[in-house]
């Protein structure tokens, strides 16, 4: 395994970023969103992930973004 944090974890090249997304978690899916309608995003909360491809396989990797 390589120390080099942007290096892809299966091949080993570069790693590209593409950027920071935001990703919805929590919240109630399934039956419950079709019961209660709107009211199921109640518990949602966003989460903020760092984005990076590996232009060689093909493969995404997802990290906690460095703090600014």
């Amino acid at each position: 395994m390589t120390a080099d944090p942007n290096a892809c974890l299966r091949c080993g090249f570069q790693l590209k970023e593409i950027g920071v997304e935001q990703f919805r978690v929590g919240g109630t899916s399934g039956g419950w969103k079709l019961l209660v309608g709107e009211w199921a995003e109640v518990g949602e909360e966003m989460l903020a992930l760092e984005v990076l491809a590996c232009p060689q396989c093909m493969k995404v990797e997802l990290r906690v973004p460095r703090q600014s």
